[in-house]
């Protein structure tokens, strides 16, 4: 008898097992296919917390709602943990991104839809990348902030990212028509623009509605190859996750939680993420987990775009045949040079030729990029102790293509050369040490002016300025400056060391002009 209630009581506890799943089981997919303006809950877990907010994931710049769920654990972490969630599409995810303002409206849109879904609770937005400035405009600009309690941003680019003022530089612009990256939601990531966004909505009466706690990544040393390559580039600005800056990814309305080794995927991740912003996705816990905080968020900088610009990156770009071929110059004791080849195909072959004229066998990574320049291919190498004199990389393809060669050099005139402004209208290159002399520098300049998105017939951009010489004191004047849009400045310094060797520099800078004529 013993052995038969046994045996019964154990298909009942299998029954409910079937039943009842536990919360750790496989959550479904949200039912989402890429479509602009649609969304989706998440299923409700069997251990869900009634206290608990509703958690709306928002992606960032080309991602959709498959950001959070299809390569990442973050939606079955939270459904583990007993949460609600919801996924939006936004316009990323069906065509080209959009900026703050058509994703934001369309964001504030959805919240007020969503929420008749979830009577009775506010959301917690948990936000990826621009998806975080995307999220600040539906609150801030469009009145969404009844609907949210707590805001928490991953990686997102507050004060833009100098990868977008890269994108638009003249050095690009081929390769942009090729692979598409240009777009409004690059357009209105570059950091004069943000500077503008900082302007309007850091003053706005809607700024202090919502709680903001932001996360950042330094991790890109070890990070793929995409992360890398941009984290080199963006090393010069300070720490980053290879796309976002630390400094652009404090809000300064917000209060920074942690930085850690994570790149900008990994930063939106599950496991490693949601533990630390489990105490900020509910009012009171976020409030005393903010007042018990690290002191991180004092090291914010409000505008860190206004910093000089600093001078260890060469710059070429251009359209080629099967065959391209750049030349750039090495001075006297650098460390290191790494290059990044980024171009619309693979190429079949890289030969990298020193300045004696022999072949040198460097170990080339390649991967093809999802983030800024989606669909472009990289093609990366470190040369340590490079001989000074000129260097030439030959690339080979199937087909006629276009590319953009950034150069960075680890050296002592790297850290001495900057571009400088106090007024955004006059620009000066300046050299601080390493035994330069700024009045030997021979500097040339170009300026194109991309007008105000949303302005018919005048999306495309407008060379103002080719290969213009340099006023007395290395200066460069933008006082013309007048129509609302970007001004985008490329600047190329060629000078000599100390030692008397050859060394040439890019320099990138742009400015925008807003409607009443500030420039930010």
């Amino acid at each position: 008898m013993n052995k038969k209630v046994l045996t019964f009581l154990l298909s009942c506890l299998l029954l409910l097992a079937v039943v009842a799943a536990p919360a750790s089981a496989a959550a479904p997919n949200p039912n989402l296919s890429g479509v602009p303006g649609t969304w989706a809950p998440g299923a409700t877990p069997s251990n869900l917390n009634p206290s608990y907010p509703v958690i709306l994931f928002v992606q960032g710049l080309t991602a959709n709602a498959g950001t959070w769920y299809k390569t990442n654990d973050m939606y079955q972490t939270a459904y583990n943990n007993g949460y609600q969630t919801a996924f939006v599409e936004l316009y990323d995810s069906g065509g080209p991104s959009k900026n703050m303002w058509d994703n934001g409206k369309l964001l504030a849109d959805k919240i007020v839809e969503i929420s008749k879904a979830f009577p009775g609770k506010k959301f917690v937005i948990v936000a990826h990348s621009k998806g975080g400035v995307d999220s600040q405009t539906a609150l801030v600009h469009y009145g969404a902030y009844p609907y949210v309690s707590n805001v928490v941003t991953l990686g997102s680019p507050h004060h833009g990212s100098q990868l977008a003022d890269l994108a638009y530089s003249d050095w690009a612009g081929w390769l942009a028509e090729l692979i598409g990256y240009k777009s409004e939601g690059t357009y209105s990531m570059q950091t004069s623009y943000m500077n503008y966004f900082r302007s309007i909505t850091d003053s706005h009466a809607n700024v202090s509605k919502n709680k903001i706690y932001t996360f950042a990544g330094d991790g890109w040393h070890d990070s793929s190859l995409i992360y890398l390559a941009g984290g080199l580039y963006l090393s010069k600005y300070g720490s980053n996750d290879g796309v976002v800056t630390v400094s652009s990814a404090h809000n300064p309305k917000g209060t920074m939680v942690k930085i850690g080794p994570w790149d900008h995927k990994v930063v939106h991740n599950g496991t490693p993420m949601f533990p630390l912003i489990k105490p900020y996705l509910t009012a009171s816990a976020g409030l005393a987990a903010e007042l018990n905080d690290s002191g991180q968020s004092a090291a914010r900088e409000t505008n860190p775009s206004e910093r000089d610009q600093p001078g260890s990156t060469l710059i070429r770009g251009g359209k080629h045949e099967s065959t391209a071929v750049e030349r750039f110059l090495v001075e006297n004791d650098v460390r290191s040079i790494t290059f990044d080849w980024i171009a619309d195909q693979p190429a079949d072959r890289l030969e990298l030729i020193a300045p004696n004229g022999e072949k040198r066998t460097v170990d080339v990574k390649v991967e093809q990029d999802q983030e800024l320049f989606k669909n472009g291919w990289h093609h990366t190498a470190v040369v340590a102790k490079p001989e000074q004199g000129e260097w030439t990389l030959k690339a080979q393809s199937k087909k006629p293509g276009a590319h953009l060669l950034t150069v960075q050099y680890d050296s002592a005139l790297s850290d001495s050369l900057k571009l400088t402004t106090k007024d955004k209208q006059n620009f000066r290159v300046e050299a601080n040490g390493s035994g330069l002399s700024s009045n030997k520098f021979n500097v040339r300049y170009n300026v194109s002016f991309i007008p105000e998105q949303g302005n018919p017939g005048k999306k495309q951009t407008q060379s103002l300025k080719k290969q213009a010489v340099a006023g007395a004191n290395n200066e460069l004047n933008l006082t013309a400056a007048q129509e609302p849009g970007v001004y985008q400045t490329s600047v190329e310094v060629q000078g000599v060391t100390a030692q008397g060797v050859p060394f040439e520099r890019s320099l990138v800078r742009s400015v925008y002009v807003d409607k009443q004529g500030g420039r930010h």
